[in-house]
């Protein structure tokens, strides 16, 4: 199996670590190496100190709604309360995944893999109604290249088979019949065509395949087993031996049943399989490895803006700067990405790292942003 990085979508995830990155600019020489570690040390504390108060905050109004949850409140509060720590909340959890450069599923896109065939051989069904909401985003998508054998070549030979995976997908949803119980999941590598096998209300199918497959073996050994037993009964007149007889065609009848059994079983197996080793955190989790991913992706982006900006000899305009950007991660790691440069220059504004004379702005020297951000 190969996965290559799908560069028909520009996304605002940069795919590479932080220290890769501090590294690898350090290369460039802009300035002194030990000033670059005290500035991203310095930028690195200032950031975590937002996104740590942050956390906090969604933690505590995330825990009205927290399915695991296991304290007890004495506190009553009514249901127009309730519903707006809900919209509150779930207000902040968009605002969250923003910042960690998720992008929002479509319905389209939804909907559009619900209807496709699962390549492992397994297809659910879900109920939409089932659900008061549901918002689904993904961050980073892959072609997922494999070969496998198809019903267009028999089965008799394998061929390369490509899909698109999402290496990070969120799901957020609340079911009409759990009040005040909203349910967080992150995923990792799912294919596009097995997105509805993240569900809590799936229904299991069999494929076309299997289906002709029962029928052509139960059915003929149903056939098979009618055929005989009529036989025997034909030249039988002991009442003991008809009774053997139509015994033996029950088990028939029981083994034929039973093989459609046993194959729901090994669909549920193989569903319980990929959700285990897909899985990489549950709701209240989820808000800690979401907030993380935030921070380090706020992180490389106002590095990135403010090196490229002290490395100028020149003051620089918003778009000038942003192609200076993805052009260097597009040489340097073959990459094309859509550098969020209105977030960083916000963020270097806000913290004072950064001139603007009205259309162009020109990085302060790297001693001034250390002692500006301790």
């Amino acid at each position: 199996m190969q996965i290559d990085f799908d560069d028909t979508l520009l996304e605002r995830f940069i795919p590479i670590s932080f220290s890769e990155l501090k590294n690898n600019l350090k290369e460039e020489k802009i300035v002194d190496e030990e000033l670059i570690e005290l500035f991203s040390d310095a930028l690195r504390r200032n950031i975590h100190k937002y996104f740590y108060a942050k956390l906090l905050q969604m933690k505590e109004n995330y825990n009205y709604f927290n399915p695991d949850r296991d304290t007890l409140s004495l506190t009553q509060h009514s249901s127009l309360e309730l519903q707006a720590y809900e919209d509150e909340f779930n207000s902040e959890m968009i605002t969250l995944l923003n910042n960690a450069n998720y992008e929002r599923l479509s319905q389209e896109d939804l909907h559009k893999a619900v209807n496709e065939k699962s390549p492992y051989g397994v297809e659910v069904s879900i109920d939409f109604e089932e659900f008061e909401y549901i918002y689904l985003y993904f961050r980073g998508s892959a072609i997922k290249k494999e070969r496998r054998r198809d019903i267009k070549t028999l089965y008799l030979k394998k061929e390369e088979v490509s899909t698109k995976i999402y290496k990070r997908l969120f799901i957020l949803f609340k079911l009409n019949n759990k009040e005040n119980q909203v349910f967080l999941k992150l995923f990792k590598n799912i294919p596009s065509d097995d997105l509805e096998m993240l569900f809590p209300n799936t229904k299991v199918k069999m494929t076309l395949f299997d289906k002709l497959k029962l029928a052509v073996t139960g059915g003929g050994g149903t056939i098979g087993g009618v055929v005989t037993l009529v036989g025997k009964i034909a030249v039988l007149i002991d009442p003991i031996a008809i009774l053997i007889a139509i015994g033996a065609f029950v088990g028939i009848l029981w083994r034929q049943v039973k093989s459609v059994f046993d194959n729901r079983v090994k669909y549920m197996a193989k569903l319980a399989q990929n959700l285990y080793f897909y899985n990489l955190d549950n709701n209240a989790g989820v808000i800690s490895y979401l907030a993380d991913m935030a921070e380090n992706e706020e992180l490389k982006e106002a590095f990135l803006a403010y090196i490229f900006l002290l490395k100028s000899e020149k003051a620089l305009n918003i778009d000038a700067l942003d192609k200076l950007i993805e052009e260097y991660i597009d040489s340097k790691y073959k990459i094309p990405i859509d550098f969020e440069i209105d977030d960083a220059m916000s963020k270097l504004v806000r913290m004072g790292l950064v001139k603007q004379n009205n259309l162009v702005y020109e990085a302060i020297s790297i001693q001034e942003s250390i002692k500006q951000l301790s």
